[in-house]
């Protein structure tokens, strides 16, 4: 498996693939991809680039506006989902800050769980969907993203369901070098989460 197929992996790990669990005794994974209709440039993106380890066909879920497919079960990917699933639950690694240093990995990461707050005159963060970890973890995170892109990432605490979260913002200082690193490699049909600051704003 080369290193640009690790690094969409990993992207994936952190935002919404879904990685099968082992099967038997087996240490070996597969990818199983689906996503709205909507988004099927980025899927067609997503199959082609992933084709050398093995793919399904990309074929539409029937009733549903949804599309699929699924790679074949590897180790390496195995091994990525035993980093990430140690008991079944999903958690960050103390390694992810060997392992969250490209480009390519943040942008499919932002693709999948990233929102972009963008209000002339008030805000222009980006959002990442971290509920599912716990304070430390999005913490490990920040600090990831702070040591390996530079980037002044915070903790902000939420509220889902009446239940306490926590997700991750990139400051307004640091959203600059932010679309500089993702913007080559975000699909066209998510060209709404890069979308730049009105003139007016930039000159504040």
């Amino acid at each position: 498996m080369d290193e640009r197929t690790k690094q969409i992996l990993l992207g994936l790990m952190l935002g919404d693939g879904h990685f099968t669990a082992f099967y038997g005794r087996s240490a070996t994974s597969a990818l199983d991809m689906k996503a709205d209709s909507r988004y099927l440039p980025y899927l067609q993106w997503l199959h082609r680039e992933l084709a050398p380890i093995g793919v399904s066909e990309l074929r539409p879920k029937k009733n549903y506006h949804q599309h699929r497919f699924y790679t074949k079960r590897t180790k390496e990917i195995g091994e990525l989902r035993a980093l990430f699933y140690p008991e079944g639950k999903k958690i960050i690694p103390d390694e992810i800050k060997k392992l969250l240093k490209s480009p390519l990995s943040l942008a499919v990461w932002y693709q999948d769980d990233g929102t972009l707050d963008c209000r002339d005159k008030y805000h222009y963060n980006a959002l990442f969907a971290t509920h599912c970890f716990s304070f430390d973890e999005c913490r490990l995170l920040a600090d990831t993203l702070k040591e390996n892109f530079e980037l002044d990432v915070r903790v902000a605490k939420c509220r889902m369901r009446n239940v306490l979260r926590y997700r991750l913002y990139v400051v307004s200082k640091s959203m600059g070098k932010f679309m500089e690193l993702i913007t080559p490699y975000i699909n066209s049909c998510f060209a709404y989460k890069i979308r730049k600051l009105s003139d007016s704003q930039q000159q504040r």
